[in-house]
């Protein structure tokens, strides 16, 4: 398992090299730090929003400050199960719900739905990679991998473009 030692001094699009981390604890940490370090696009691909990663305070307070500080920020986030997220789905939901000019959640088309890797992508260069969506303890990430993060952004993108809004998320104004 990774520990603490050190994550402060891991830097996005400057510290570079692949690590594994291991267990929710580590988790949880690099997905806060690299969203705290984010400046412009934030993509997160997964079969479910997992709560205990994205809806901890600090992921969500990482991601309002990324929406506050840079008015041209996207965050685009493509889940294939979208039922919990409509029944309350939590900060990150929220969050999209009331910045929905700079946050998008969208159910993957139904030919993308099986697909069990999960990954965030931070800016065009840090990455945390899951091969299997469920799996917390076996985690591969990189702070400054733009090769990578690119052919992840190239498949996101292009089941992006075949996705769609949930009705299920949006809210209603009355």
């Amino acid at each position: 398992m990774l520990v603490d030692d050190g994550i402060s001094e891991l830097i996005l699009g400057e510290t570079n090299g692949a690590l594994n981390a291991d267990g929710l604890g580590a988790l949880r940490e690099h997905s806060c730090q690299m969203a705290a370090q984010c400046r412009r696009r934030l993509m997160i691909y997964s079969f479910r929003l997992n709560p205990e990663i994205y809806n901890q305070p600090c992921f969500v307070e990482a991601v309002r400050q990324l929406i506050i500080r840079h008015a041209r920020t996207r965050i685009q986030i493509l889940v294939a199960e979208t039922d919990e997220l409509g029944r309350g789905g939590g900060g990150l939901v929220q969050l999209a719900q009331d910045m929905a000019s700079s946050v998008e959640i969208r159910r993957r088309a139904e030919e993308f739905r099986s697909r069990q890797r999960s990954f965030m992508l931070a800016d065009d260069c840090g990455y945390i990679l899951r091969n299997l969506w469920s799996d917390l303890n076996n985690v591969r990430f990189d702070y400054h991998a733009p090769y990578v993060v690119r052919g992840l952004a190239d498949d996101f993108l292009l089941e992006w473009e075949q996705s769609e809004a949930d009705p299920s998320l949006r809210r209603l104004s009355i």
